[in-house]
Order: C-alpha cells, then structure tokens, then sequence
C-alpha cells in the first residue's frame, strides 16, 4: 500500500472515530437531560463551576435532588448503562467497594464525562449547593481546598 492510500485509511479510521464519538456523546447528553427531567430540583457543580477559570479536563458535575434515590439509580442504569461509583443505594445493607463513610447521603452515577450526585435528602442538597456557593465565592482552584470546605460543610469536618 502506498504512504497516500495508508493516509487516507488512517484519514477514514480517525473520521469513523470521531463520529462514534460524537453519536455517544450525544446519546449520553439527551440521556442525562432526560434523568435531570426527572429531578425535584438540579444544579450544576464541581470545580467547572466553581473556579474562574473553570478546570476543564474533568467530569460535568450535577447534584440532583430526587423523590427516591433507588428509583433514580435505576432509571439512570437503564438510560445511560452507567457506572455506580460511590454510595450505596437507600434500603441495601450491601456496601459497595468504593463506598463512602457517608453512604446513606448520596448516590454518585457516572457516565462519560458526567457525574450526577444524586441525593434524596433535602439537608445534604443544601449543605453542597452551600459549600458550592462558598467554593465559588472563595474561587477555590486548588482541589484539597474544596475538599476541606466540602467536609466541614457537608460533614462537620475540619
């Protein structure tokens, strides 16, 4: 095979590629509008929010505050196929590896570059778009600092 026609096939693969990827991202952003259709109330966080400027090469982060957090884990499997990254599911005593000491507050689902903390607690919903408001104020860039802020809010932590 010639350099050109070898170009032109690399061309092709890369083009394909890129399509593929464009589709999926599009399937995974009217999924994720249809799971936020389904919330009480939404907000989008993280550090794309926050900071000024925004970090760019991480997930989109969304807290959703939903009527029942099992209901809404499902829904999100069945819509995105996603990964349940931390948190366990309200009413399953069955912790997952990579549970949180805080288990019960939230449900994070992660698919692609999205992230939807997912919680069915009015309490905890406040405290994180509290903490995320006062991220953004302080315009903390560096991620230990939000960490620190969200502990104290969240959990008391100092």
């Amino acid at each position: 095979m010639s350099i050109g026609a070898e170009a032109e096939v690399r061309r092709a693969v890369i083009e394909e590629d890129l399509q593929c990827k464009a589709e999926y991202v599009a399937a995974t952003e009217a999924a994720r509008d249809a799971l936020l259709a389904k919330c009480l109330e939404w907000h989008e966080v993280g550090s794309r929010a926050t900071c000024n400027p925004p970090v760019m090469d991480t997930d989109r982060d969304y807290l959703c505050l939903v009527i029942d957090l099992n209901e809404f884990v499902t829904a999100a499997d069945a819509e995105l196929g996603c990964d349940i990254v931390s948190g366990i599911i309200k009413n399953d005593n069955s912790a997952t590896a990579s549970a949180s000491r805080y288990p019960r507050d939230f449900t994070s689902i992660r698919a692609g570059e999205f992230n939807l903390i997912a919680t069915d607690r009015r309490e905890f919903f406040n405290r994180f778009m509290a903490a995320t408001r006062l991220a953004k104020r302080f315009n903390l860039l560096a991620k230990d600092d939000r960490i620190a802020l969200f502990q104290a809010v969240l959990y008391g932590n100092g």
